[in-house]
């Protein structure tokens, strides 16, 4: 999914409808597409700073998907990738997540 051309409201919206899809079948369907869609939402606010009501959408989101996963000590995408894009677990912790068994 390429969510370059996608503006941030959009991108938040969709991540909103993804970890509340995710929520109500209790089934995280795709954990590397959820992660890549948070992230390119990182990224885009390490830029350009949001809105009080999106960060707080954001928040309750993000704790929606933190109960719904659980933390991991590799990358989703694999080690030779986080490192390659320099990712890390604390600031890119959407990617050290797997779904609840």
């Amino acid at each position: 999914m390429n969510l370059t051309r996608v503006n941030v409201p959009a991108l938040v919206a969709l991540w909103a409808r993804l970890v509340d899809d995710a929520a109500r079948t209790g089934t995280v369907k795709d954990m590397a597409e959820l992660g890549m869609v948070r992230h390119e939402i990182a990224q885009r606010l390490r830029v350009r700073p949001a809105s009080a009501e999106t960060r707080d959408l954001l928040k309750e989101f993000d704790e929606a998907f933190r109960a719904l996963t659980t933390a991991t000590t590799e990358c989703v995408h694999g080690t030779d990738r986080a490192t390659t894009e320099g990712w890390t677990a604390t600031r890119e912790w959407y990617f050290w997540r797997a779904a609840r068994p």
